[in-house]
């Protein structure tokens, strides 16, 4: 009786640790978050697929209709955080093509810095290269966040600051999500932004920003998978 007691105390105090309620708190945290801006819902799919695939019923769906709302003549300013092979960045590079956009991919490129869900610290590794691209305006900073962004936002010129600015955030960790945040509010008080996947710990980093700094925003377009918001792009609003 003793055994069956200390296992179950075992048992529990592993399904009632802080991630795992962390975890379950994001469905609700999520549903709030949507109910604030309801999106347009622009694709819906479930179960697992090739990668490729995911790519263009998951993400292409949703960044094929930016442009309805960012002109593609428009000059940019695009910074994208977390990008692995560089698949996004290349992508949002051919779509808007002003020699004056600039796109700034930051990532360590050596992988997660630390474990996540199913993947494990190094997951998406690269070892420690990036994204081969002939496209000029396309850079390139390796490091965690929290060393890379406060000296590139400390230097970057005014004149990149006036275009139209959109954030990309496919980080997943929360902890690197929410410094992200933060820090851009220091430079940016209005931008578009995209989630990669907003169900995720990215959805308690997004509510804990806009609950401390008192942010408006809205959320315009949206693709879901299994049921839960994955890529969504909206804009932050006085």
């Amino acid at each position: 009786m003793t055994t069956i007691k200390t296992f179950i105390k075992y048992f529990l105090s592993k399904i009632l640790s802080l991630k795992f309620l962390q975890r379950l708190s994001q469905n609700i945290i999520w549903r709030e978050i949507l109910n604030q801006s309801k999106p347009k819902i622009v694709s819906s799919v479930t179960g697992n697929m090739k990668h490729e695939i995911w790519n263009k019923k998951v993400r292409d769906v949703v960044w094929d209709r930016i442009p309805e709302f960012i002109d593609k003549k428009k000059d940019i300013l695009f910074l994208e955080f977390g990008v692995w092979e560089g698949y996004s960045i290349k992508y949002f590079a051919d779509k808007y093509k002003s020699v004056n956009s600039e796109f700034y991919g930051f990532d360590t490129f050596t992988g997660m810095p630390e474990n996540w869900r199913y993947m494990y610290k190094g997951h998406y590794d690269q070892e420690g290269s990036v994204p081969e691209t002939n496209d000029n305006r396309i850079k390139f900073l390796r490091g965690l966040f929290q060393k890379t962004l406060p000296k590139f936002l400390e230097n970057l010129k005014e004149e990149s600051k006036s275009k139209t600015v959109i954030i990309h955030l496919d980080a997943v960790l929360h902890s690197s999500t929410l410094f992200t945040l933060f820090k851009l509010e220091e430079y940016f008080k209005e931008y578009h932004f995209i989630f990669d996947q907003l169900g995720t710990d990215e959805c308690r980093a997004f509510s804990s920003f806009n609950d401390a700094k008192q942010k408006n925003f809205e959320l315009l377009l949206m693709s879901e998978w299994n049921y839960a918001p994955e890529v969504v792009f909206g804009k932050y609003v006085k």
